[in-house]
């Protein structure tokens, strides 16, 4: 393999960083000016680097369409970093809805718990993407759209990982049904406190099925 020159070394470093940081998810367009803009080079650099990455199989090229984030495999120093970054991101979100007494209605959080319990034996990736849209009407009660966010972009990187993650959150659904329900009961009392310390044991047992590899 040809030997990179200093700009394309540049575009190639950026970009593995990025994908392997899970930063890009799965499908994600690579465009060459975003980029070499972002960056500050030309785009004839980042052209050749993206050729690379496709000859290594972290990206794949679609025919008149572009370039494009393939499956990526996190290993479990990263995921554990997710799980710990969604726990303080939703620790600080609980805490300050707590701070500025919202009162959550439950009644619609509560109504989809229904459709997530038909989706937990599907093979499909109903029960994620229903859960997706669970976190974004919660998180439409805290006003820091860009945390919110970052909240739905990690947990959305941990559910296209390309390694046994995925599997595993889907033999976690049944769990986390059951923290869902009793998250609900404590924002439907208003009681923050409570509503943290589910979501802590939520998060933890997950930490703990992604190390064991399996769910109890």
């Amino acid at each position: 393999m040809k030997k990179m020159n200093k700009m394309e070394a540049k575009a190639y470093t950026f970009m593995t960083d990025q994908i392997k940081g899970a930063h890009w998810a799965k499908g994600k367009q690579l465009k060459e000016l975003d980029i070499s803009r972002q960056l500050d080079i030309s785009r004839t650099p980042v052209r050749h680097a993206m050729e690379r990455l496709i000859e290594e199989d972290y990206v794949y090229r679609v025919p008149n369409k572009g370039v494009f984030v393939g499956d990526v495999s996190l290993d479990l120093h990263q995921r554990k970093e997710r799980i710990y970054f969604l726990e303080a991101l939703l620790q600080h979100i609980f805490y300050t809805l707590q701070l500025d007494e919202i009162i959550v209605d439950t009644v619609p959080l509560a109504d989809m718990m229904d459709d997530l319990e038909k989706a937990v034996p599907l093979e499909s990736d109903e029960f994620e993407t229903l859960e997706i849209k669970f976190w974004r009407l919660l998180l439409s009660y805290h006003s820091n759209t860009y945390m919110n966010e970052r909240v739905i972009e990690t947990m959305v990187n941990l559910y296209q990982d390309a390694s046994q993650t995925p599997l595993i959150f889907r033999k976690s659904r049944a769990m986390k049904i059951t923290h869902y329900r009793k998250l609900i009961e404590w924002l439907n009392a208003n009681n923050y406190t409570y509503a943290r310390r589910e979501i802590r044991i939520l998060l933890n047992q997950i930490l703990i099925n992604l190390i064991q590899g399996v769910d109890d």
